[in-house]
Formats: structure tokens, C-alpha cells, sequence
């Protein structure tokens, strides 16, 4: 097993990242903004998928990768 991150796995914790600065943030400034809570939740969602993908066992990640190909 390699001992480097994904590169899905480093844009997902990226995204964490951004997304609980951007939160952080934003819950002070604009409290009830729907536009914003949905822009955050894309964000949220992207990046679970993104750590998700990135964990993944490598026999998994080929087939995933595999099937986008052939898409």
C-alpha cells in the first residue's frame, strides 16, 4: 500500500477546510442568507464525496476510475 494521499483525498480535505473558514466566518456576518447556506452545503457535499473517493480500497478506486472512463 502507498503511503501518499489521493489526489481526491487532498482536494476533500481542502474543501473541509475552506468550507468550516468560509462557515466560520459567514455565520457571524450573514446569518440568514438561504443562497449562501446553499452554496456551503454544495461545498460540504462535494467535499465528503471527494474524502470519500479518496479513501477508498485500491481495487475500489480502480474500478470507480474505470467506470468514469467509459462514461
Amino acid at each position: 500500500m502507498k503511503a501518499t494521499m489521493r489526489k481526491e483525498l487532498k482536494i476533500g480535505l481542502i474543501l473541509i477546510a475552506l468550507f468550516n473558514l468560509v462557515n466560520l466566518f459567514t455565520n457571524n456576518l450573514f446569518p440568514e442568507v438561504p443562497a449562501l447556506h446553499f452554496i456551503l452545503g454544495g461545498l460540504a457535499g462535494l467535499a465528503f464525496c471527494e474524502t470519500i473517493i479518496g479513501i477508498l480500497p485500491e481495487t475500489t478506486y480502480t474500478k470507480l476510475k474505470k467506470l468514469k472512463k467509459n462514461l
